[in-house]
């Protein structure tokens, strides 16, 4: 991420190199979801992730490391991608779920 190469040398590879890791291990986390078959343990670990970058681009934008604007822009498209990551994990809990039983009492519809 070009905001980050422009940290200065003493959070640079400290704070911006977390926050650079944090959002690849999203990345990852997608990729195990989208190839795996359990979809919920890695969405989960990638919702985790997120809101760990959330906090790390938080306390950038606190020590004046990122511009106010920056800090928009990066929270906008963490937002975002949130929202999808939460949307998938629903989808994908919904599926897991077994389909109701018929009451076999009960005679289907002709």
């Amino acid at each position: 991420m070009p905001v980050l190469a422009k940290f200065p040398r003493d959070h640079k590879f400290t704070l911006g190199d977390r926050i650079l890791l944090r959002l690849l291990d999203v990345q990852e986390c997608c990729v195990m979801a989208y190839y795996g078959r359990d979809k919920a343990g890695p969405l989960t670990e990638a919702n985790l992730h997120l809101e760990m970058a959330r906090h790390q681009v938080r306390l950038a934008h606190d020590l004046k490391l990122v511009s106010h604007h920056q800090y928009e822009v990066l929270a906008g498209k963490m937002e975002e991608c949130g929202r999808m990551v939460g949307g998938w994990l629903k989808s994908a809990a919904s599926r897991r779920q077994p389909p109701p039983r018929r009451d076999e009492n009960v005679q289907p519809p002709v």
